[in-house]
Parts: C-alpha cells; structure tokens; sequence
C-alpha cells in the first residue's frame, strides 16, 4: 500500500517535519519523498467523473449490467 502525504512548507512546524522525514528516508529505504511545486489535476478525469456523478443523478438506480455491457461493446 501506498501512501500520499502532501505538507506545505509555509510553517516552522511543517519544515520540521519535512526534515524528520528526510532524516527518516536515511534509514528505511520504503520510505519516497518528492518536491513538488503543484499538483495539477486531471481535467479530462474531472470531466469525466463529473459526467458520470450528473449521469447518476438522472438514473440513480442504475442499469441492467448485460444492457449497459451491450451498450459498451
């Protein structure tokens, strides 16, 4: 399992964490910390997902899986 943590640098308490962190990564190799300036989503997914959540909401029960399988094939 993977984990994401996302700290912002803006305090004192954050970059002393950052360092603990850092200080940790010497020791045990599972452990991965990457800079990263932002985090830029994915519009295409957004706009998916969105699509799909409006989709939802119109039918909320749902189809048959053998009609909507025919559907996608």
């Amino acid at each position: 399992m993977t984990y994401i943590i996302k700290i912002e640098d803006k305090s004192l308490k954050a970059k002393s964490i950052i360092n603990m962190l850092k200080a940790l990564k010497e020791d045990y190799d599972f452990i991965e910390i990457k800079k990263s300036n932002t985090i830029k989503p994915d519009l295409t997914l957004d706009k998916e997902l969105d699509k799909r959540y409006k989709s939802f909401l119109k039918d909320n029960k749902g189809k048959n899986w053998e009609d909507l399988k025919s559907e996608l094939i």
